[in-house]
């Protein structure tokens, strides 16, 4: 299922969100808010209900939150936060400390539920896992040098030859 509900507030007034599903998500999501440690500036933090994970983060009195099936683990609900937290910061500056409620939410309401989708349903939001892809691709290539050590050929050849080969010339 993936990300199924997001929010942005400053403090406990909520500027922005977008609801995936029909949820109690969203009262749940403010009682979360109105529950986090005070005094703390940044954290990442995660709560448990039912069978969905709020995933928050707040950074400068601003508190990105969502809300994630129980399946869905932690790394990609983070990386939507972060996703998140940059575009609204980068969208509305100084405007931000002192908005009124839902003053961003016709306009942020859609980048929040674009990028749900993303998170949810593109294998390549999870950057960690396209990596380990990526790098499970042999990268062949190899370097030749004549008796001086100086390039004489480069072919493609792979990976594990390259270093079998870098070894010999050890």
């Amino acid at each position: 299922m993936g990300i199924l509900y997001g929010m942005v507030a400053r403090g406990n007034v909520v500027l922005a969100e977008f609801s995936a599903a029909q949820t109690n998500g969203n009262a749940i999501a403010r009682q979360v808010i109105d529950k986090l440690p005070q005094g703390i500036s940044d954290s990442n933090l995660s709560y448990s209900h039912d069978h969905y994970i709020f995933h928050v983060k707040r950074t400068d009195n601003l508190t990105v939150l969502c809300m994630a099936d129980d399946s869905f683990g932690w790394r990609i609900p983070f990386a939507f936060l972060e996703d998140i937290h940059q575009r609204f910061v980068k969208t509305y500056g100084r405007s931000i400390h002192s908005a009124a409620a839902y003053a961003m939410n016709d306009e942020f309401s859609r980048i929040l539920s674009k990028q749900m989708d993303h998170y949810s349903n593109d294998p390549n939001a999870d950057r960690l896992n396209r990596l380990k892809g990526e790098m499970s691709h042999p990268h062949c290539i190899e370097i030749q040098f004549d008796s001086k050590g100086r390039h004489a050929n480069t072919k493609v050849q792979c990976a594990g030859e390259i270093a079998s080969l870098l070894l010999r010339r050890l």
